[in-house]
């Protein structure tokens, strides 16, 4: 098997350290040829992916967080109609980026070390899946897209690491919090279709998601759309408002607190979601902040975002083993428990021919 190994150097947990373990990993899985590139800019992982077909190689795996594996996704499939996934090499990822929710969505372990354990056991044992791939502004994403308030987090969080300030989810709180207060003070104005129905009006937070749970914050996912899978379509969630307790109360929600709350004020009633759609068409009156996979592209006042199934391969546990739909039902301090026994499990995994 001939593996190409993408390595994002600046990606918050990468390390000389780390960067030998998967090396080792993955030399010590019979057949595997390895070659290694780094990436020196934004865009490098796309130019090195780009046009790669499995005459080049069978695997691509990609050391990074969710920016560098949408790099790759976007260099692999290009412009429509996209290749066939099986013309495609297969990817994987080894998460050390800063949220790392694709990884988790997949089922795989979001510490880099044991994702490079549990991967060479994967590709051992032959096991990989097939993931649908959202597109939106002529990008591909494979976690979600996200018109206004989403945006406006990642573009201030961009302008303090480009200061110096590390991303963590301490940094990610009160950045959070300043954005919902200035967005109640100037509310967005967000319409919303899907797959040709009008969905909502007025809408002050819409959502795009390929995965769930839409975003982790540290151990601790944000669940929008429970029921949205990798392997299906597009999950949407939009808020019709953010303003007084009742807002308070749903920001909190989606990080999986304020339960009690959330059910004894009927907060539900503010919530739209769709948990399997192809086509969604956001609006706005005046342009909003665009993200995509994490990372802020610019301001738009409409955007279409479309579904492309089964469009890529990858080394990962069966969909039976992905991140649970059930989960986003869970008190934040047991699904906190949940995440702790993944990794304590990672930690056991048996090793094969023999290793310890």
């Amino acid at each position: 098997m001939r593996a190409l190994l993408i390595s994002n150097p600046n990606s918050t947990s990468m390390t000389d350290s780390l960067a030998r373990t998967v090396v080792a990993e993955l030399r010590s899985v019979p057949g595997v040829r390895l070659r290694s590139e780094f990436t020196r800019h934004q865009g490098h992982a796309t130019a090195i992916a780009t046009g790669l077909t499995r005459a080049d190689c069978d695997l691509v795996v990609c050391i990074g967080g969710d920016g560098t594996v949408n790099e790759v996704i976007n260099g692999l499939l290009g412009a429509p109609p996209v290749r066939a996934a099986g013309d495609m090499p297969a990817l994987a990822v080894i998460p050390s980026g800063s949220a790392n929710v694709l990884a988790g969505a997949l089922g795989l372990p979001r510490d880099p070390k044991l994702a490079a354990r549990v991967l060479a056991d994967l590709l051992r044992s032959g096991e990989r899946r097939s993931i649908s791939v959202g597109r939106a502004a002529d990008r591909w994403f494979a976690v979600n897209a996200g018109l206004g308030l989403d945006a406006e987090v990642i573009s201030r969080m961009e302008d303090l690491r480009a200061s110096g300030v590390s991303a963590n989810p301490l940094r990610y709180v009160p950045t959070g919090l300043g954005a919902w207060g200035r967005m109640r003070a100037r509310p967005p104005r967000i319409t919303a279709r899907a797959d040709g129905e009008l969905l909502g009006t007025d809408l002050a937070m819409a959502v795009v998601s390929n995965s769930n749970p839409w975003t982790f914050l540290g151990d601790l996912a944000v669940v929008t759309n429970p029921k949205t899978k990798l392997s299906g379509g597009l999950g949407f969630y939009g808020l019709t408002s953010v303003s007084g307790v009742k807002g308070m109360v749903a920001m909190l929600r989606l990080a999986g607190a304020g339960r009690t709350l959330w059910t004894l004020l009927g907060v539900a009633d503010r919530e739209l979601r769709d948990d399997d759609v192809d086509d969604v068409t956001l609006t706005s009156p005046e342009p909003l902040k665009f993200q995509v996979d994490g990372e802020y592209v610019d301001e738009r006042a409409e955007l279409r975002i479309t579904c492309e199934r089964d469009a890529v391969e990858f080394v990962a546990p069966s969909e039976t083993r992905e991140y649970g739909a059930h989960v986003g039902d869970r008190a934040w301090w047991i699904r906190l428990g949940a995440m702790l026994g993944r990794k304590f499990r990672a930690l056991l995994l048996p090793r094969r021919g023999g290793r310890r």
